[in-house]
Parts: C-alpha cells; structure tokens; sequence
C-alpha cells in the first residue's frame, strides 16, 4: 500500500520542501478535497502513513510535509530564528504550489499549533481542523510550573539536548524519545539525570512501532540531524502569537488519548474538558480515546481514521462553477470543470470508454513556484523507469500531450508536462517582450528540481523542440535523451526571410500585426483557425490583401481527429493566457537562437517528421533532415517519417507516435 505514496520537492519560500501525497479525485482536480497532515516531533511525514492511505481510499487527496528543518526538507539559513509564522506561511505556500484552494488541515503535537493558526488567519483556505494531542490555547504555553526536569524546560536550554543527544546514535536517541512519548506519564528527569537516561537500550518499543519503522525515522532524523528540530517547537514555543481573541470560523475536531502524557500538561485538561475551547470554536468535537498514547494516529490508526473520515463526511467541500487557484486568474474557474468533464468523455469518441476513465484518474496538476513565476505542470504516473518530459509548441499546451502521457505512465514511466510561462495556467511574466529562450530552459530546469527529477528524457514539439535541444546541450547530466517532432536540430532561422511577405511568420513577427488580426473574432476562432491551417499540407501564407485569419472560414472544418471538445479546452486555456506572451515566444524571439558552432549532443537525439506537415517546406528544414548535417551533432542519432503525418502527429496519429517514442525509452534504459 505503501508504494501508492508519491514524493515531490517543491520550492517553498526559499527552500526545497519535502512533500509526500497520495490520492486523485473525480470533482475539478480532487473528488472530495484536499487534507494536509502536519507532524509533530520526533515525526515526519510518515507518522502519518496509516491516515494518508485511508483518505486517500475514500476519495480525497492526502498530503503531508515534512516541515522546514524536518526530513527530506531544506534547512532554512537561520535555524535558530525560527518562528511558527514561517510555519503558516510555509504552508500557505504548498496549497499554492499545489493549485489547492482549500483544504482540510490536520495537526498532531506542535503540529497542531500551525494547524490552528493556519485556519484563524486563512478561513478562506481551511476546510477544518483536526487536532490530535494538543488543544488550542490563545496564549503561548507556559511550563513555569514544570519541575526543572521536564523535558521542555531542559531542551529548551541552548547545548543541552545537543550534549544529551550526542551520547548516543540518531537510532537511539529516536527510539527513545518514541518509548518516552508513549507512555503515560510526562517525561521528567531528576537533578543528576538527562532526558536520555529515562530508558535503556533494553525496553522494548511499542508493540505497534516496529523496528522497520524506527529505521525509517532514524535515516530520516540523519538527513537532518536535531539542530532545528529543537529550535521548533522548544526553543520557540514563547515566541508563539497571542491569539486572545480568536475565534474559528471552520469546524474544529479534537482528538485526545486518555493516556496521552501532554494530557497531564498545566491547562490541558481543563481546555479540554471544562469548556475552554468552546469560547474559541463554536462548531467544536471533542473525541476521547481511552486506550490513546501521545502518538495515537500509529498506536490506533483505524480508529483515528475513522474519526477523521467521519468529521470530513460531516463537512464536506463545497465546490463552486470550477477548481480556481489561489494564485492564478479567474479565468482557472471554468477551465477545470470542462477539462474535467472532457477527461471523462474521452478526447475522441473513437476512443475507448476505460481509456477516458484511465485519463480522469492518473493525469494529476500542480503548480510550482519557478523562477518567480508559479507554472501549471501536468503529470501522471510513478516513474519506475524514468521521467519523460513533454514540451510543447504553439498553439498547444500541455494537453496537446494527453495520448502520450497516459501510454508512457502506463509503461511505467513518470509524464511531466508543463505549461510554459505566459501558456496555459501557467503564470505571466512581468515583461512579456523580454521573452528568450534561455528562461525556458531554466524553467525547465528548475521544474526537475523542484520536483527532484534528477535527469528525464525530454520530447519536445514545434518551438518546444528548441529549448528541447539546448536543455540537452547545456545539461547532459540531466537529460537521457530528446525525442523532438517536426523540428530538426541546426535550422538556421535566417531561411526564413527567403519566404513570401505574407509567410504567417513573418507576418506575426511584426509586433502589432496579429493582435489586429487575431482581435476580429473571438479566442476559440482563431484557435481553430491555427488548427486547421497547420494541418495541412501547405505553409500558411497570406495575399498582400489577407491576413492569416482570412486563410480558413467558420466552413472549413476541424481535422477528424480534432474534437469541438478539445478545441473547447484549447480556447479556453487561450482565453485565460491570452496571446501577448505566444506571440513573443516563440515568434519575435526566433532571432535569439544562439549559433550552433560545434555543438555536439552527448545523448541521443530521434526526430519524428510527418511528410505531410507543412515545416517540412519551409526553406532549410528538408536538408537538414536528410543531407546528413543532423549526424555531425548528434552522432546517436534516428530520424523516422511518417508519411501521413501533419503538424500534430502526436494528436493525429497518437497510437504511432506512442510506439515511436516508447521504443526510443527502451533502446535507451535509465539507470533509476
């Protein structure tokens, strides 16, 4: 069950955070929501594996973090000025990086505290809040009544867990912090004594801890070591915000173990049982378990699943006209649930009925925060055997590679197919004239990053096969190998200019003139319009009379393996990005192709030509395919035609291309 929890990096606030996920929905991008687990110490993500695998089961999707300073995740620069505001922000964050607009939040431990102040800050953001162990204060906790003994008070002390801590390997010191949290009684040691001391190496773990899981805490608190860890919560816990006047607007359920040692904690019974927390949440559970230790989600996990599937059925997310990002425009609203509704009908009526549903279930989105910009990637599948990322040109987005993520997933690969910056739902740049092609292929790059990708086939389309091919070059290590579609590499943009006035490129260059053109007619017409000029036959030049526009009427149809459905997706991802930025990028930027001197590709290059697309005219592109100057850099090289083949093979012939490109993955294994 275990396998089914993916892994992801994202860039957060000037870190790399480790997130864990699990499960994909039917409803805009997730069927009954989004819960996001926050740990507590000494845990991590896994501490919820049970929970994670059981929402994901009934229909939502699971995630959990590893906090800053916990984990997989980066250390922040400043351990020692942690606060628990970075820990709001930080989450925050994720639901942005995620594309989540709301989600139902659960917090164990210190983990509780975030929880809690997420949801009084970002009602908006917060479904609910499920909190086990810890009740909600309005004031930072004190412990001034504590013996000196107790171990806050004692890891409070700056050096002095370090030095108990430093007795022992991370194994040890997590086993016994996990034997000393389990029990009933608070953890206190006596004046010649430290917190280490209070078990030995001979008592036994919790029967429902086992040694399989201390490996996985102990190699993960390796990676990361204690330094912040002690820094948050212990040595922050008085910098906590006052919260006095706080007052819920979400639902609140508290789950609490009866044997639980923080039970006995100054104040915590009382908020508990005497009626404290109802002042702060009206719309407040309380659930008692009698059997419950401090880490009751591992010790009963079916029954804290149960009480955590019944809060969520009991306040289920309404879901408004569409999925809408939090960080993107309102165009987003519309667009998912006819992406949605399209997924599930099939793109093509022509194709099988499973095939729609395999769509609908395995092609997750998120966004990322890249490079200033957060970028709308699409994917799907595991990855066993590597990572193929798909690039695409114009007028496409990442649907355009629909076909060949679902076959590439299904042969045991990980699709990744972003929308690029100014295309899509991905974000804007501030200076769309500034458009070079350099930025993409740093995109490119910190989109592997950010989703720990540590080197991918890339396959590229149209004007995504350019920053396909320099990626290559500027990254080997990265890359294991370019598959590229109706795009050779070494065209030299200046044929171009050898073409007729009214050559759509040319015309397009000149800023001004397509936007007077394309703004005649509505976004879905001059999609279609695109669509259909590019499959055909013929380069699309226009009369010294005509604009592009007037090279196909409303009459002219669609190409039969193009659906009004899928155009009806086309547009409206149009309508959200507008054409300002596909007009820079790729046609008034084509000038800035660097030289290709004696560029030689380490990896190797298959490129796919239909013969009956129409760039195989234009000047330049047929030589270099067949004069043998492709060999000179790319000495891996393999060329296929197709003879029937348009502009939008991938779409036109998905079957084909699929097996192509699936060959070209297995005559080139990665080493995962």
């Amino acid at each position: 069950m275990a396998d089914q929890i993916e892994h992801l990096h994202l860039p957060i606030r000037g870190l790399n955070l480790h997130i864990a996920q699990v499960g994909k929905g039917e409803i805009s991008l997730y069927e009954l929501g989004t819960v996001v687990f926050l740990h507590g110490f000494p845990e991590i993500w896994y501490s919820w594996r049970h929970q994670m695998l059981a929402v994901a089961a009934a229909g939502y999707r699971a995630v959990a973090p590893d906090w800053r300073g916990y984990g997989l995740s980066g250390q922040p620069p400043e351990q020692e000025e942690a606060t628990w505001d970075d820990l709001v922000a930080d989450v925050l964050a994720i639901l942005d990086a995620l594309a989540v607009p709301g989600a139902f939040l659960v917090g164990k431990d210190f983990g509780a505290m975030p929880a809690y102040d997420f949801a009084l800050r970002h009602p908006a953001r917060t479904r609910g809040v499920a909190c086990l162990g810890v009740p909600f204060s309005p004031a930072p906790a004190s412990f001034d009544a504590m013996p000196e003994g107790f171990y806050v008070l004692r890891w409070r002390e700056a050096g002095r867990a370090e030095a108990d801590f430093g007795r022992h390997d991370v194994r040890r010191v997590v086993r016994t912090i996990y034997i000393l949290f389990s029990g009933a009684d608070i953890p206190v040691a006596k004046e010649g004594q430290e917190i280490m001391d209070l078990a030995d190496a001979s008592t036994p773990l919790p029967p429902w801890l086992t040694e399989a899981d201390l490996d996985v805490y102990a190699s993960l608190y390796e990676n990361s070591g204690f330094r912040f860890p002690l820094q948050m919560p212990y040595r922050a816990v008085h910098r906590r915000p006052s919260r006095k006047d706080a007052r819920f607007e979400v639902p609140v359920l508290m789950v609490i173990g009866e044997k639980d040692y923080a039970f006995k904690f100054p104040g915590f019974e009382a908020a508990v049982r005497g009626g404290a927390m109802e002042r702060f949440a009206p719309e407040l559970k309380i659930e008692f378990l009698p059997e419950g230790s401090h880490f009751a989600q591992e010790q009963l996990p079916e029954q804290v699943n149960r009480l955590l599937l019944g809060f969520f059925t009991e306040h289920p997310v309404q879901y408004s006209s569409g999925f809408a990002s939090p960080t993107s425009h309102s165009h987003h609203r519309h667009v998912a649930p006819l992406l949605s509704a399209l997924l599930r009908r099939g793109a093509s009526s022509s194709r099988p009925e499973a095939m729609a549903t395999a769509e609908q279930r395995q092609i997750e989105h998120v966004h990322l925060p890249v490079r200033g910009l957060t970028l709308h990637v699409a994917q799907a599948g595991k990855g066993e055997l590597g990572t193929v990322v798909f690039l695409h040109g114009f007028p496409e987005i990442w649907y355009s590679w629909r076909h060949q993520m679902l076959a590439v997933a299904a042969a045991g690969y990980r699709a990744v197919a972003p929308d690029w910056r100014g295309y899509g739902l991905s974000d804007q740049p501030p200076e769309p004239e500034a458009a070079a092609y350099d930025d993409l292929i740093e995109d490119l790059l910190a989109i592997l990053d950010a989703l720990a990708v540590p080197k991918a086939f890339l396959v590229g389309k149209d004007f995504g096969a350019m920053p396909a091919y320099s990626f290559a070059l500027c990254h080997p290590n990265r890359t294991c190998g370019v598959m590229c579609l109706g795009i050779p590499f070494g065209v030299n943009s200046s044929s171009l200019n050898t073409l007729p006035e009214g050559f759509y490129i040319l015309r397009w260059a000149q800023p001004g003139r397509a936007e007077a053109d394309f703004g005649k007619y509505d976004i879905r017409r001059v999609v279609r319009t695109i669509y259909i000029l590019f499959s055909r036959n013929e380069i699309p030049i226009a009369k010294e009379d005509q604009e592009i526009m007037d090279l196909a009427d409303l009459s002219t149809p669609l190409p039969e393996w193009f659906s009004e459905e899928d155009l009806d997706v086309y547009s409206s991802l149009y309508e959200k990005s507008g054409f300002r930025y596909p007009l820079q990028m790729p046609y008034r930027s084509m000038h800035q192709n660097k030289p290709i001197g004696d560029a030689k590709f380490q990896v190797p290059v298959f490129v796919v030509m239909g013969e009956k697309d129409y760039v195989f005219k234009i000047p330049g592109i047929e030589s270099v395919m067949k004069d043998g100057s492709m060999e000179k850099h790319a000495p891996d090289l393999k060329i296929t035609y197709i003879p029937e083949g348009s502009h939008f093979v991938q779409e036109q012939f998905p079957e084909f291309v699929n097996e192509l490109l699936l060959s070209f993955l297995k005559d080139h294994p990665m080493a995962v």
